[in-house]
């Protein structure tokens, strides 16, 4: 009974005015990260928020993994360039961008550290393309070893510590900031599973983020990795020793090769 009335109280804490000041806060912080095509044609999105004034966002490794065109639009309707990547960590699926800003309000990091479940938290994010959305819930779990192993197939991220939490997050939201009723970030936004959510904790990133890694400068958005550039070269070739009906053991099969690669590409 004592638990219930303290998670009740804990609930009732905020105003709806309060609210409303928490979540124009967080509206001049938040982007949303939107994944296009070079024609522009919006085919993926997450969400980031303003760690530094001068450019520095956050978000999930997942959100950027892939990517080569991304752009950060905020609640004003401004769009500026993601240029660079600072830090990109699949271990914890989290990841520091630079966009092409300056001036920017940044949230204020807390600590997870001293979280207790029942603790109400607010969440600024973009499910389902749904732009800037204000969502609230409570922490329910502290899951210092990540989820279970009976969970099945997890990902290296899936077994480092997580916040879970009772809170409606739609795919899109991944990245958004988690902050306590001050305002301050204690976790970033990262997976749902059924009925329940899970987020990175804050300490997790400010553990991540040293001054050598601050320091360091940002890698080129669009710069493919290697073994990429590799593997497409490989592919080139291929297909030009297909045409060519240089593939099989002669003229004939190579003819027919060309033939049947004629009939897919109609």
């Amino acid at each position: 009974m004592l638990k219930g009335l303290v998670v009740t109280s804990l609930l009732a804490a905020l105003t709806p005015e309060a609210r409303q000041a928490l979540f124009a806060k967080m509206k001049q912080s938040v982007v949303v990260l939107q994944s296009t095509t070079v024609s522009g044609e919006r085919i993926g999105n997450g969400t980031g928020w303003v760690l530094r004034g001068d450019g520095l966002v956050v978000t999930n490794h997942h959100v950027i993994e892939g990517k080569r065109r991304l752009s950060a639009v905020f609640a004003d309707g401004r769009r500026v360039d993601v240029t660079g990547v600072l830090l990109s960590d699949e271990a914890h699926d989290l990841a520091v961008v630079r966009i092409d800003a300056v001036g920017l309000a940044p949230l204020e990091l807390g600590s997870s550290a001293a979280l207790v479940e029942g603790t109400q938290l607010f969440m600024a994010g973009n499910p389902l393309g749904l732009d800037f959305t204000f969502n609230e819930g409570v922490l329910t779990a502290l899951r210092p070893k990540g989820l279970p192993a009976d969970q099945g197939a997890l990902k290296p991220a899936d077994t480092q510590p997580l916040l879970q939490l009772a809170i409606d997050a739609e795919p899109g939201s991944s990245g958004s900031p988690i902050v306590d009723a001050e305002g301050r970030v204690v976790g970033i936004e990262r997976a749902g599973m059924g009925s329940a959510d899970f987020a990175v904790p804050v300490d997790t990133l400010k553990a991540l983020l040293t001054d050598d890694v601050l320091a360091r400068e940002s890698r080129p958005m669009r710069e493919l990795p290697w073994w990429n550039l590799a593997i497409s070269a490989a592919v080139l070739v291929v297909i030009v020793l297909f045409l060519t009906g240089r593939l099989g053991a002669g003229a004939g099969r190579g003819a027919r090769a060309q033939r049947r690669f004629g009939g897919y590409e109609e």
